[in-house]
């Protein structure tokens, strides 16, 4: 009974050791690389990876590691950024000169490996603030941000090497988490600041202001560069004498001292200078910087809108850039303003009855909208005829009217009396273009419809009298002659 027992024991040993030794059998890993972060050679073959973590705003953490960054925890995550990951060609960092190329890889000198994830790139978008690029193996990689979110710069491009060494120096980390900087995109704007009524034509000068949000200093990574620069599109020319001030907050800013203004064909680029981006570089909190411009309305009858738009450029001592224009989105057009062309219509009133002959004048009407301004750069140059397309250019007009104003009447019509005025606002130039001038009907009556009401002594009367006088004349001289004769005999 004893043996029995004690055989039943050996017997149940025997099985929990086959059944150790089968664990421990699946469960077998290489000695050294149980845990990658422990490693103290680099494995070619463990697969590691990349945990992109997109976050707003400048230099959290100036030490990254590549490990988990619970200082980043409250950071506001931006979603929808877009990166790409390329691998470098011909890098073993299981080797130690291979680690020590790696070292020396930048931005610019990195090589593209073409057989890497079969195309050459892998990519991915940030959803919930991460995206993590997977099964990579140990080598060196290239990170790129190719898209960001609206109202966001892209983050500069980064070099990371798989695997790195761990913080306490005595193993490799295989999965790297990295954060990549997207700082919020200040919206550049560019307004229109001509004076409302102003008439504009053809060498009429307009005005225009451009603002730039600059965020709070970021004294870890300040401006190494800064421009702005206006864009005319169409119908505005620009001279380097068209920077009339430049404001930071409440601060004039100096030309030559903090900017200088260059002309790039008729671009005009503002660049700071050091003693500029050390201002830049100063602020306390978000302020804007204000340019003011001015220019001059040139080949407006074939551009038929004056269109302006205004772009910023900067780096950073990290190396990142960023910036923005209007027109970028719906919400932020560049500053545009129509112009209309204008058609004389003479017609004879109440028929169809075209008229020739007739001259006028074209310009913004009085307060009373009855005649012409008396101010002369309210009136188009020169005198015009009817039946004549595309009149002008004349911009528009969002407050007060258009007048035309008769000059000489055609041949046997009566001039009128008062100016024809018109709205000449944004709606009423909705479908106006040269092809398609807005038309100035104006009736002349015939003259004789106002002189044949004049009394009849006007005309064959005054005659009458004439003979009449005439005839009274010769039977005087005809009595004083009777009379001498007598007087003689």
């Amino acid at each position: 009974m004893g043996h029995q027992k004690i055989r039943s024991l050996r017997v149940l040993a025997l099985g929990l050791s086959l059944a150790l030794a089968m664990i421990g059998l699946f469960t077998w890993a290489p000695l050294g690389h149980a845990d990658p972060n422990t490693d103290t050679v680099v494995n070619p073959n463990t697969k590691g990876s990349i945990t992109v973590h997109a976050l707003e705003g400048g230099t959290i953490n100036d030490n990254p590691t590549g490990a988990v960054d619970s200082s980043t925890s409250s950071a506001t995550q931006v979603n929808g950024a877009e990166f790409s990951l390329t691998k470098h060609s011909n890098l073993d960092v299981s080797t130690l000169k291979g680690m020590q190329d790696a070292a020396k890889v930048t931005v610019d000198n990195f090589q593209k490996d073409n057989n890497f994830n079969t195309t050459g790139v892998m990519t991915g978008t940030i959803t919930s603030g991460v995206y993590k690029f997977a099964d990579l193996t140990p080598g060196v990689y290239l990170l790129e941000q190719t898209k960001a979110p609206k109202g966001y710069q892209k983050a500069i491009k980064s070099v990371i090497v798989l695997p790195l060494t761990n913080t306490a120096g005595n193993g490799f980390i295989y999965d790297i988490h990295v954060y990549p900087k997207n700082a919020k995109a200040g919206k550049i704007t560019k307004e229109n600041t001509t004076p409302k009524g102003t008439f504009l034509k053809e060498g009429s000068e307009m005005t225009f202001k451009i603002t730039v949000p600059i965020p709070a200093k970021d004294d870890k990574n300040p401006y190494t560069e800064f421009s702005v620069t206006d864009t005319p599109v169409s119908g505005l020319e620009l001279t380097t004498n068209s920077i009339t001030k430049i404001q930071l907050g409440a601060e004039d800013l100096t030309s030559s001292t903090h900017f200088n203004v260059t002309k790039d064909s008729n671009n005009i680029k503002v660049s700071f200078t050091s003693d500029g981006l050390s201002k830049l570089n100063g602020i306390s909190s978000e302020t804007n910087l204000l340019v003011y411009v001015k220019g001059t309305v040139k080949g407006i009858a074939d551009a038929g809108a004056v269109k302006n738009k205004a772009s910023y450029t900067y780096k950073r001592k990290d190396g990142s850039t960023g910036g923005g224009e209007t027109g970028d989105d719906d919400s932020n057009p560049d500053s545009t303003l129509k112009f209309g062309f204008i058609k004389i219509t003479n017609v004879e009133a109440g028929t169809n009855t075209n008229l020739t002959g007739a001259k006028f004048k074209i310009g913004k009407c009085s307060n009373d909208e009855k005649s012409l301004s008396k101010n002369a750069k309210d009136i188009l140059s020169g005198e015009f005829e009817s039946g004549t397309n595309a009149l002008g250019p004349v911009g528009m007009l969002e407050t007060g009217k258009l007048c035309v104003e008769q000059t000489q009447a055609p041949t046997g019509y009566a001039l009128n009396p008062e100016a024809t005025a018109k709205s000449f606002d944004s709606a009423a130039l909705t479908s106006v273009s040269k092809s398609a001038p807005m038309e100035f009907k104006i009736e002349n009556t015939k003259a004789s419809d106002f002189l044949s009401k004049l009394p009849l002594t006007g005309g064959p009367g005054v005659i009458a009298f004439l003979v009449g006088g005439a005839l009274l004349l010769i039977a005087a001289v005809a009595t004083m002659v009777r009379k001498r004769r007598q007087d003689q005999e």
